[in-house]
């Protein structure tokens, strides 16, 4: 498959980009800053670009046989936080603009999103999914647009929405569910979604549902 990552330079990207090219795919890493782009491998091709920009995702996007979206404008890696850009509805506009962009016949979407977003809302024990919103207000209500789009389209989409996301390796034990149960102390490791967002590149069981992911 040809499978572009948007938000490739990212904690969780990363992984992605890596899991993608383990599995055989062809994958283009789209990077506001492609020297941010670790990774060598001759399936691999680093296209600069900003994800706000229409014009720039458009090329990106016209060869993909897939596309997995892990965008996200609070990264939490310590080497990333000055690239933070709150208020900025990078999640909401950048996804807008990568369906936009897609071919006439749609194609595969893998977004990235969270838990307390959409139905996942209720399935938070202990009143989680207000927690979640109260503190990351404004992140999660870009979310849930990005969302909202995503549901709209005519694209063959899943949607994944990972508890909190450690930096530990992955385990190999992600629980996966349209209405799990989740807590504030849940937590999915980066390396088993990005794991998960690979594995279901070509999965047609997972079309039109919308995950929570924990460990």
């Amino acid at each position: 498959m040809n499978v572009v990552v948007f938000g490739a330079t990212g904690s969780t990207g990363r992984l992605a980009v890596e899991a993608a090219l383990s599995a055989g795919h062809v994958v283009t890493a789209f990077a506001r800053d492609p020297v941010r782009m670790r990774a060598s491998h001759p399936f691999l091709r680093v296209v600069k670009g900003d994800v706000m920009d229409p014009a720039s995702v458009a090329p990106a996007v016209r060869s993909a046989d897939a596309i997995i979206c892990a965008l996200g404008a609070i990264p939490r890696a310590k080497d990333d936080r000055w690239r933070r850009q709150p208020g900025v509805p990078v999640c909401s506009v950048g996804t807008a603009n990568i369906l936009a962009a897609m071919p006439q016949d749609r194609g595969r979407l893998i977004v990235q999103s969270s838990v307390s977003v959409g139905d996942s809302y209720a399935t938070g024990r202990f009143g989680a999914g207000f927690l979640v919103k109260l503190a990351l207000k404004e992140v999660m209500a870009d979310k849930e647009k990005q969302e909202a789009l995503v549901r709209a389209s005519g694209c063959d989409w899943t949607i994944v929405r990972p508890a909190t996301l450690t930096f530990k390796p992955a385990r190999g034990d992600l629980k996966v569910g349209t209405d799990l149960r989740w807590s504030i102390l849940s937590t999915a490791t980066r390396a088993d979604v990005a794991n998960y967002m690979v594995g279901i590149l070509d999965s047609p069981t997972t079309h039109g549902l919308a995950l929570t992911l924990r460990n």
